[in-house]
């Protein structure tokens, strides 16, 4: 319920009841905040008065443009200043107005300068004077023997019944604006008139709504439960109420919306059903206005279904007095469905993994068509991109309605590493460890020890599971010459097909990039040459027995080292034996 109470006016008009200041209450436009429904007819450039903030007496206004086509323009009033305002006989109507230009005073003749049409007869006034350029105030008796005339300015005066018959029923209330033969403009303000009964849903406009009217604040969620007048509502007369009648129109869930009263009303009303959706309160003879504000105030609109459908509600207030029907004002009610965000979700991601939509995270029933924060392009997650943290997911909401949020938590497992590829020195040992996180992994040896020794060079793997996730990485391991090259070199071997000592070969246990191995008879005849140090000679010439005797062998290789690319030489002598 809106909390704007202007208490002061309140307290100021029930002070006037009171004292019986009651020729002071009227349907008054001040013009402060807006045009409050106010529009032109006639030759107006358009049919709504433009509302100007400033330049009042005191405060805001409303001007209108002339079209300048021929015809004469009029201020025209909107809904508050109709209807039934018989309480207004013998009372007055009272304004102020400026013209732009009087330096020509239009020369249209016989054209009233207020007109009020009801009942099915047109009342009209001619002014005594004419508007000037600053603010000039009027007011009109509101009574037959006061200037009117029916129909035009040369009708008949109205008779007594003919006036309360035409104010019984206000269907339009027109003030001139055109003084002018040229193109000019015109603006009003502080228009009164006087009536003792009011009743304004709204006393000091706060909820913007017009015409003694109430618009709620919207609704966006449950309870599904508003008010229908403000918390300044006003009601105030000279000639009791005999009943105030509340339908609910605009109904959209016809089983499921009503009117209902809260707390205990005030004695001297009773309350009546009226439809399958209203209500009548009733005087019992002595209710005040104090009593009919304190009702209003405890009639509340309730739906009571989970979620209502969206839009306006409508609740027409119709007060009754001995002239009939009193007027009528509208209570607008917004329901606003807001999107649902679900419920909160969790997830854990992989580095390196696909892309994932968080809206499917959500639980519950989500609404599509919200957005995350921090953004997320089209709602997808992306491992390699965004970090993990809350995201929060925001539902699609009218704009006056706090928006239903949700959170996913993002996890992102971030995958291993078996380090930078390496060199070693020849003979050190590299020792590779599975993360303990792993719940199973194999090596590419085919190993799944927690740790895997490495003394030869290559390239070694693992690939391993956790619970959400499958990583894996490689390393690849060389070995330098860090020390000159401790080879062993045999002096001699007997080739008698024996099984022992069959063959001779370099035991080279080092790294080489490149080797070659050459074997020489005494006449420096070559006898056998290799280019990898584990094939031996096996004592033949072309394919015939070597004879026995010494033969000299020649070694080079090149390995490399921490200082860069380095060959070696060796030589020596074997001795074949038969």
């Amino acid at each position: 319920m809106p909390a704007r109470v202007n208490t002061f006016c309140t307290t100021v008009i029930v002070a006037l009841l009171l004292s019986g200041g009651l020729p002071a209450l009227a349907q008054h436009s001040t013009f402060d905040t807006d045009n409050e429904g106010w529009g032109a007819v006639g030759d107006p450039v358009s049919s709504v008065a433009i509302w100007i903030p400033t330049g009042g007496n005191p405060g805001g206004h409303i001007r209108v443009t002339d079209a300048a086509t021929g015809d004469l323009w009029y201020f025209s009033a909107p809904l508050k200043f109709r209807g039934n305002k018989c309480g207004a006989y013998g009372r007055y109507l009272r304004w102020e107005q400026y013209a732009s230009d009087t330096s020509q005073i239009s020369p249209i003749g016989g054209r009233p300068d207020v007109v009020l049409i009801g009942g099915g007869l047109t009342l009209t006034y001619d002014l005594t004077y004419s508007p000037q350029k600053t603010w000039t105030p009027f007011e009109v008796l509101l009574r037959e023997d006061a200037g009117w005339r029916l129909n035009n300015l040369n009708g008949p005066t109205p008779t007594p019944a003919e006036f309360r018959a035409a104010l019984a029923n206000i269907s339009a209330l027109r003030i001139r604006g055109e003084y002018f033969t040229g193109a000019d403009f015109g603006g009003l303000d502080n228009v009164v008139l006087e009536d003792p009964f009011v009743l304004d849903l709204d006393a000091d406009n706060s909820s913007r709504a017009t015409d003694d009217g109430f618009a709620a604040d919207t609704l966006c969620g449950p309870p599904y439960v508003l008010p229908i007048a403000d918390d300044d509502l006003l009601v105030a007369f000279d000639k009791p109420i005999d009943s105030i009648n509340l339908r609910l129109l605009l109904v959209k869930d016809a089983a499921l919306e009503r009117l209902q009263a809260i707390g205990v009303l005030p004695a001297s009303l009773s309350l009546a059903p009226n439809g399958s959706a209203g209500w009548t309160l009733i005087n019992n003879g002595n209710a005040t206005a104090a009593h009919w504000m304190q009702a209003l105030r405890q009639i509340r609109y309730r739906h009571d279904g989970p979620t209502p459908t969206g839009g306006e509600r409508l609740v027409a207030v119709q007060a009754y007095g001995e002239c009939g029907a009193l007027g009528v004002r509208y209570a607008y009610l917004f329901i606003a469905q807001r999107g649902s965000a679900g419920l909160p979700g969790d997830t854990t991601l992989c580095t390196g993994g696909a892309t994932i939509d968080l809206f499917r995270v959500l639980r519950g029933s989500p609404t599509p068509g919200g957005q995350w924060l921090p953004a997320l392009p089209g709602g997808r997650f992306d491992p390699a991109i965004h970090p993990a943290g809350a995201y929060r997911y925001v539902a699609p909401a009218p704009a006056n309605c706090a928006a239903d949020t949700s959170t996913v938590n993002v996890r992102i497992e971030v995958g291993f590493s078996l380090g930078a590829d390496t060199t070693l020195c020849h003979g050190e040992i590299l020792r590779l460890s599975a993360p303990a996180y792993l719940t199973q992994w194999q090596w590419s040896t085919g190993d799944r020890t927690a740790t895997l020794d490495i003394a030869t060079a290559g390239q070694y793997a693992l690939r391993g599971q956790t619970a959400y996730c499958t990583f894996a990485d490689t390393v690849a391991v060389a070995f330098l010459a860090c020390e000159t090259c401790a080879f062993y070199a045999p002096n001699a071997f007997r080739p008698n097909g024996g099984g022992r000592n069959d063959a001779w070969q370099l035991f080279f246990p080092c790294t080489w990039q490149t080797f070659r191995l050459s074997i020489f008879d005494r006449w420096g005849n070559l006898v056998f040459q290799t280019d990898n140090p584990d094939t031996p000679w096996l004592g033949y010439v072309r394919d015939l027995p070597a004879p026995p005797g010494i033969y000299v062998w020649y070694a080079e290789w090149e390995s490399d080292t921490p200082q860069g690319r380095r060959r070696e030489q060796r030589s020596g002598d074997v001795l074949l034996v038969r």
